[in-house]
């Protein structure tokens, strides 16, 4: 027996239904994922490029900025906006690198799991 037109489009939105839930479980296990990887930068951080003077010359450094204060200072415990992480390709930069790299890649997997619940 034929199936009549509204058994066909009932079953075509029911499929289309599970892949919009099979893509929306794959993004969440995504961004899961990268959050039990790695650590990940605070939103709306940055890193910065500052330039110090020294004795002789002037050196380039660089610092992890937030909008509001956040990170602990090492004197008195305070909260600042920024974190201290030396020159480029010290550990503290590179680490700092991969965390905000870790931050965008959420920030875009929540954007495609947004468009998916619209």
């Amino acid at each position: 027996m034929p199936k009549d037109r509204k058994t066909i489009a009932q079953e075509d939105l029911q499929s289309r239904i599970d892949k919009v839930i099979d893509m929306l479980e794959r993004l969440e296990k995504e961004v899961a994922a990268i959050h039990n990887s790695m650590p990940v930068a605070p939103p709306r951080c940055r890193i910065a490029r500052y330039l110090a003077k020294g004795r002789k010359e002037f050196y380039w450094y660089y610092k992890l900025h937030a909008a509001t204060p956040i990170f602990p200072t090492q004197s008195d415990g305070k909260l600042s906006k920024y974190k201290h992480l030396g020159k480029a390709g010290s550990q503290a930069y590179i680490d700092a690198i991969e965390q905000i790299t870790a931050r965008t890649k959420i920030e875009a997997l929540d954007r495609s799991i947004e468009a998916l619940r619209q």
